[in-house]
């Protein structure tokens, strides 16, 4: 985004790209996708869309963090402790953002997937992060950057192995799965 602003008319131009945005993906292939499509159906000129996003993998990077790291921030303020439940609650968030993302845009979703785990494993990675730096302050940040990635990639991976072959709901799948996260993140922090 190229310039920051809070009023309440930037606002809703931008919550106009962004539904114009996953409107058209629920009708059509991502990279079909064009900036005069989302300009004509958010009904802004595409100047206007420049002063807030630089591109479409821009827009779709914003969309997914707003979207997903809504719901995450909001769990993670219920859990705000690194444990077991925050780590069950983030794989949560990340298998029904999935679900969602898969029924809502069935036709753009094959072609963003590479983009979306891009942008996942980073703001997984940052919520991680920032939640093992307040329980483990005498850690070194090179050491919690190094579990925080792994962790996230687990989860990321877990979920994106949730999809394609698991006919467990995503509570019972975390459940069998988490205990080899927990040897992990406990061995490797204690």
């Amino acid at each position: 985004m190229i310039e920051e602003k809070t009023d309440l008319r930037t606002l809703r131009t931008r919550k106009a790209i962004v539904d114009s945005f996953i409107d058209l993906l629920e009708i059509q292939d991502f990279t079909s996708i064009t900036i005069s499509q989302i300009a004509e159906v958010a009904m802004i000129n595409r100047a206007t869309f420049y002063r807030h996003f630089l591109d479409k993998y821009d827009l779709l990077e914003k969309t997914i963090q707003e979207i997903l790291m809504k719901k995450l921030i909001v769990q993670l303020h219920e859990t705000n402790e690194f444990n077991q439940d925050m780590l069950k609650d983030v794989f949560l968030s990340i298998t029904e953002f999935y679900k969602s993302l898969s029924n809502r845009c069935q036709s753009s979703y094959g072609d963003m997937t590479m983009n979306i785990e891009v942008i996942l494993k980073k703001e997984l990675q940052k919520v991680l992060y920032n939640a093992l730096s307040l329980k483990y302050p005498e850690q070194s940040p090179n050491h919690l950057t190094s579990i925080a990635t792994m962790l996230s990639w687990m989860l990321y991976g877990a979920s994106i192995d949730w999809e394609q072959n698991s006919s467990l709901s995503p509570d019972e799948y975390f459940e069998k799965t988490s205990a080899v996260m927990n040897q992990i993140y406990l061995q490797d922090l204690a």
